[in-house]
């Protein structure tokens, strides 16, 4: 089998492995269906995070059962079950893991390379999917619950306005889940025309082109000038970064979603945010929101964020595709089936 890696250099390739071994007891084997490219991966790939441990890549995936171990019960997965795969694990003893608050464990783990044709991975990483929810909205899965905990964090409410600043991937799931909400209106931000028309058609009441106006005039005109009540940052811009200060309204939060790179310090106007009552945020690793983004999934029609489909053959190519900004999320199917 083949799994796709990073040398040092920062180079792709593909490396080849021994046929998988039966899984451990309280194991299941998958036969990867699909894998996305997350700006994780691509931040890895350019040198701005740090190398991963043996090369590996990919952290959001789903596939199909091939095998159980010997402790995992028939009620619980068997042969043939399709599964996303939640890829972090927690210690489950430090004061936070006792606390019921997993998320900052402070000896996490878990897996980063679903971009290998076969896993053996805990039971415990692996969630049945519905039938009304695709392989492909599987492997985002992992996506969508970071996208549901900034959206809690936004505190959406009753006819609040809300602005996205990014329309990538993240940016598009974010909007189709705030479309769940009974929002006054929402404002999505995006260079890339064709970003702009998804945008539209998962529902933003207004597109707007940041290369071709002042951002903040026009943003704060749609809205009387009085900003905005929420305002989500995921577009790892570091100027949108600082934009994203300026048009949020008295009493609002700004979420920092998107990925600046480890040597990014944002410069704060302590003042205006004394003024304004703001609360400003960032999103780590809400593991409890994976079976309520599965839940969730089926009325969201996660695939139509995929605009680039590449055989898993083609994964050097998918991450150049991807390079090129033109994609709002690019996934690697692994056979032609499914």
């Amino acid at each position: 089998m083949k799994s796709l890696r990073m040398r040092r250099n920062r180079e792709l390739y593909f490396l080849g492995l021994p046929d998988p071994p039966d899984p451990g007891p309280d194991e299941v084997l998958v036969r990867m269906k699909y894998a996305s490219i997350c700006g994780f991966d691509m931040m890895m790939l350019n040198g701005k995070a740090a190398y991963p441990k043996n090369g590996v890549l990919g952290h959001e995936g789903s596939g199909i059962i091939e095998a159980v171990g010997k402790r995992v019960s028939p009620a619980e997965f068997k042969p043939g079950d399709r599964v996303a795969i939640n890829p972090y694990t927690f210690c489950g003893q430090c004061d936070a893991c006792r606390s019921n608050q997993p998320n900052f464990c402070i000896n996490p783990g878990g897996r980063s390379d679903l971009m290998t044709e076969y896993i053996s991975i805990d039971a415990k990483q692996a969630f049945l999917l519905p039938t009304e929810v695709s392989l492909p909205a599987g492997s985002l899965i992992e996506p969508l619950m970071m996208a549901m905990h900034a959206i809690s964090k936004a505190r959406l409410d009753w006819g609040k306005n809300l602005i996205i600043l990014g329309g990538g991937a993240m940016g598009q799931i974010i909007l189709k889940l705030a479309r769940q909400y009974p929002l006054g209106k929402i404002v999505v931000v995006e260079p890339v025309a064709a970003k702009r028309e998804m945008a539209k058609r998962f529902g933003a009441d207004v597109v707007l082109d940041p290369s071709g106006c002042n951002l903040v005039t026009e943003a704060l005109l749609l809205n009387g000038g009085m900003g905005y009540d929420a305002v989500i940052e995921a577009s790892g811009s570091r100027g949108s970064a600082q934009t994203a200060l300026n048009i949020v309204a008295r009493g609002g939060s700004v979420v920092y979603f998107g990925l600046y790179g480890m040597d990014f310090n944002l410069e704060v106007n302590l003042f205006n945010l004394y003024w304004k009552d703001a609360t400003i945020s960032c999103v780590c690793v809400p593991s409890g929101y994976f079976p309520s983004a599965i839940a969730m999934a089926g009325r969201l029609r996660l695939e139509e964020v995929v605009t680039g489909l590449f055989p898993f053959s083609q994964g050097i190519q998918a991450f150049a595709e991807k390079a090129s900004g033109v994609h709002a999320k690019v996934m690697l199917q692994f056979d032609e089936e499914g």
